[in-house]
């Protein structure tokens, strides 16, 4: 249990605020915002503060709390950056700054880290592009993450109607080798951490992790055909759309980028050469029936608003896009998003979560991620000198761990492994965890 300083109560404050909280840290929320503190307070086990994040004085009386750490999520970078510089001249120990101006993360002329003291930037925007692009480069994947340096990698699938493998036990089923299933979703958004028991029935969502060449033969082994992305229409001209469609130039892809506002257009016609700017609004859907986005090979909606991305995604739907995708800011949306047939959604919230989480472990826990709605956590971790799992095979260890914790993968100088009942962790090893939230503060005692 450490202290975190939180210095902005907004969405994603009040966000990474209540996951940290419910894993048992003491959080104390900064806001000038009377309203917004009282809100958090009464959704959620914080300490508030009313003030500003770049008042020394106020930074300076929470010292006496012992914080361990101080995170700058306003909506204004130089606020962030202020008060992340404050903090470590007061002594705090570490600091994290989320910045929207993505010039801020380019150090080939000034190190912006060093000047305001910052330990860690995180650019939500920049991000979320990132999570979309994956997705581009792997159609079809519900949530596609990598481990160990690209060496390992996650993928979550669909399985179709009338699968043929249905019903037979996980131990028979036959994977790719180098391949394991990490999670399966069924209906009504239950979460298993299969055994060898278990089954896959058709509609499940499955999560499967392996080694990165391996985990390409997951869609044939499902039945399910691979896509390539040659085009792409762009709802928004938001920081995520420019970001995005940066990226897909940079890989030749076609771009289309759709934006209501006139001066808006004009701006990215001039950063975005390559690019077709359309002016005019992607919720008519005339428009879209005439501009035949149906064609393209994905519809990404991704304007500020989550109702607008929605609706733009369902109307390229109807428009015919078979692939379209909306950035959901709200993450109690996602389920929904996936029950009205929208392929694939980004939490801008989640996503700062995950590396906020993965800097508050870091030394122990490399990267983390979350899936389903927060009910599962994908973590890398660092295998210490004495730590309590060293040498002991698997098939025994196994039957030691709660039943929603599964050691999923090991990588062992280099060798990338699946984590089968006689393999043994050495120290220095990567191991790759899928577990339930509620374990993820016992792992750095166990590892």
């Amino acid at each position: 249990m450490i202290t975190i300083v939180i210095v902005g109560a907004g969405s994603i404050g009040r966000y990474i605020a209540s996951i940290l909280s419910k894993e048992q840290h003491n959080i104390i929320l900064i806001d000038k915002d009377r309203k917004q503190l009282e809100e958090a307070s009464w959704t959620m086990d914080v300490a508030i503060r009313q003030g500003l994040g770049t008042d020394w004085q106020l930074l300076e009386d929470l010292l006496e709390l012992s914080p361990n750490l101080l995170i700058a999520l306003t909506s204004d970078d130089e606020t962030n950056l202020v008060a992340c510089s404050i903090a470590k001249q007061l002594g705090y120990p570490r600091t994290i700054a989320r910045v929207r101006d993505n010039r801020y993360l380019n150090r080939t002329r000034l190190d912006f880290a060093h000047i305001f003291d910052v330990d860690h930037f995180i650019g939500p925007d920049l991000l979320v592009s990132n999570e979309i692009m994956k997705y581009m480069l792997s159609p079809g994947s519900i949530a596609i993450e990598n481990f160990a340096h690209g060496a390992v990698q996650l993928r979550t699938l669909s399985v179709p109607p009338n699968w043929r493998k249905e019903n037979i036990a996980l131990s028979d089923l036959g994977l790719p080798e180098g391949v394991m299933i990490g999670l399966i979703l069924r209906e009504g958004r239950k979460v298993i951490f299969p055994h060898g028991e278990d089954v896959i029935l058709s509609g499940d969502e499955v999560t499967f992790i392996g080694q990165t060449d391996a985990i390409t033969e997951v869609h044939h082994f499902l039945g399910l055909k691979q896509k390539t992305t040659n085009s792409a229409v762009i709802f928004g001209g938001s920081a995520v759309g420019q970001n995005l469609a940066k990226m897909l130039e940079h890989r030749q892809i076609n771009v289309r980028l759709i934006e209501k506002n006139y001066d808006v257009c004009c701006r990215l016609a001039e950063q975005l050469p390559q690019c077709t700017i359309i002016n005019h609004d992607a919720t008519d859907f005339d428009f879209l029936q005439s501009e035949k986005v149906g064609q393209s090979d994905v519809f990404v909606s991704c304007t500020g608003s989550d109702e607008l991305n929605v609706m733009g995604a369902l109307l390229a739907k109807e428009a015919g896009s078979g692939d379209v995708v909306a950035v959901i800011s709200n993450p109690s949306y996602v389920p929904m998003v996936y029950r009205l047939g929208i392929n694939h959604s980004v939490s801008p919230r989640i996503s700062v979560a995950d590396h906020i989480m993965s800097q508050i472990f870091a030394g122990t826990v490399t990267s983390l991620v979350s899936l389903h709605e927060n009910q599962a956590e994908v973590m890398e971790i660092s295998v210490s000198q004495d730590a309590k799992v060293v040498g002991i095979p698997l098939s025994e260890l196994g039957p030691l761990l709660p039943k929603d914790v599964l050691i999923a993968m090991i990588q062992n100088r280099g060798r990338i492994m699946v984590a089968n009942g006689d393999r043994i962790i050495s120290p220095g090893d990567t191991v790759i965890v899928i577990a339930n939230p509620k374990h993820v503060h016992e792992f750095e005692k166990i590892f």
